[in-house]
């Protein structure tokens, strides 16, 4: 596993989670490939090899592993192992091995079950009565996978490269180590970084890696924390304002705009200042005027849902509202009364929000959210695209609104490489390099390995 502070002399091996424990999964089915060939070994020292195009099944049953071929039951152990003859592969698009259903998007609105394509070793165990899956592969060739597991296959070279340093930046630096109780360096999806194997991968990428071989961001000699995100609306956010934490330097609220450009009601310090930049469309990197709607199915990634990004809408009515918020913050309300910001961060994303409703004995309450990530999955039945939102309240009869309207700026915490501002800034032809400057100011470009 990578160890947090290290900067790493050679490419390291990863471990990356395809099935976790929170997925329930007490089967999984697995074809291989033409090319390599492939080993099954167990923990008890049982070896047997594979023949191209075998169908594998590893099933759960009584706190074992059933590993079943072509339909057969062979034996039964606790840890299963499918490893490929040699390492020396060349990735190319649908290599590897083929895992079936494996969920993307896993807690999001845009969750779905897909086939990955998977190249390296595989390990299957038990963790907490369900199966754990694990993915070994090397540094390069996960970046590779993932810089089109993140962004579409159309995205411009340089779009590809920047995101390439920023996921090689951001996995070495190592600080949001979330899986590793369960002995991996990071999971396949939105929590940590998008990785659907080779299944989306394509020329560019691998050129994309090449490019950038072993480069990464630094400031003052370590490897910068390069969180990313879909959308900033048009700033980015600070790190302590969305974590726990001390200022980063290169974690600051950056302009999504040329320089020569600037808004009317820059900074957002005021609500007035709020909603009228949330109400207005401003030449950023990231807006439409830029990267058009209609234009960015074709350059996000595959599991990505169509929508507005830059802004968007919601509207509750009040009974609507009031169940959605029942549910989400255990309240036993009536009715809800207003729903009012508190503190925001530099973008403009609610940090802290009240919500005044009225209780079952009618009378006035008010409970406080004081985190945009709570923020988020409070008002929306799944997730709410992010923090950044004005509230508008249509009138009701006896002062109780009738609806309320949410306009928000952005999809996504907010925090460093906004994607569809890199990808805006590639389509106008800025280089990589150029790009990751701009979302991580003070930092220093460096290839490690």
């Amino acid at each position: 596993m990578l160890e947090p502070d290290i900067v790493p002399v050679k490419e390291p091996e990863l471990c990356v989670g395809i099935i976790l424990p929170e997925d329930q999964y007490l089967s999984i089915e697995i074809e291989l490939p033409q090319a390599p060939r492939y080993k099954c070994y167990s923990e008890m020292n049982f070896v047997m090899w594979l023949n191209p195009n075998d169908n594998l099944k590893f099933e759960l049953v009584s706190k074992a592993i059933n590993f079943n071929l072509n339909g057969e039951l062979i034996q039964s152990a606790k840890i299963w192992h499918i490893t490929p003859a040699t390492k020396k592969i060349t990735l190319a698009n649908k290599t590897g091995l083929r895992v079936k259903g494996i969920t993307v998007g896993r807690g999001f609105h845009w969750a779905k079950k897909i086939d990955v394509f998977l190249a390296g070793s595989l390990e299957v165990r038990i963790v907490n009565n369900v199966l754990l899956v694990s993915n070994y592969i090397a540094m390069e060739k996960y970046l590779m996978c993932v810089a089109t597991s993140e962004m579409g296959a159309a995205c411009p070279q340089s779009l590809i490269e920047s995101q390439t340093i920023v996921a090689r930046s951001w996995m070495l630096a190592n600080v949001e180590t979330k899986h590793s109780h369960l002995g991996l360096d990071v999971c396949n999806d939105d929590c940590c970084q998008r990785y659907q194997g080779t299944t989306f991968l394509n020329e560019r990428a691998i050129q994309g890696a090449m490019n950038t071989y072993g480069k990464v961001l630094l400031y003052n000699n370590k490897i910068c924390d390069t969180r990313y995100f879909k959308s900033c609306g048009g700033i980015t956010e600070a790190f302590e304002n969305i974590w726990d934490g001390e200022e980063i330097p290169y974690l600051k609220p950056v302009a999504d705009f040329a320089d020569q450009y600037r808004h009317e009601v820059l900074t957002l310090d005021s609500e007035k200042n709020v909603r009228k930049w949330i109400e207005s469309n401003p030449h950023s990197f990231c807006s439409t005027h830029v990267v058009p709607e209609k234009d960015l199915k074709k350059y996000l990634g595959n599991v990505d849902v169509e929508g507005e990004y830059f802004r968007w809408s919601f509207r509750y009515p009040q009974k609507e509202i009031t169940a959605l918020l029942n549910l989400k913050l255990n309240l036993e309300a009536q009715s809800i009364l207003d729903i009012r910001p508190l503190k925001r961060g530099h973008s403009g994303r609610l940090t802290q929000v009240a919500v005044d409703y009225l209780d079952s004995k009618e009378k006035r309450q008010t409970v406080t959210i004081d985190d945009q990530y709570i923020i988020r999955q409070t008002f929306h039945e799944l997730f709410l695209y992010s923090s950044a939102f004005i509230v508008d309240i249509e009138k009701g009869k006896n002062n109780i609104p009738a609806a309320f309207a949410l306009k928000g700026a952005g999809w996504g915490h907010g925090v460093g490489y906004c994607q569809i501002g890199a990808l805006g800034m590639s389509l106008l032809d800025y280089s990589a390099e150029e790009i990751v400057y701009h979302y991580y100011p003070g930092s220093v470009l460096k290839k490690i390995y």
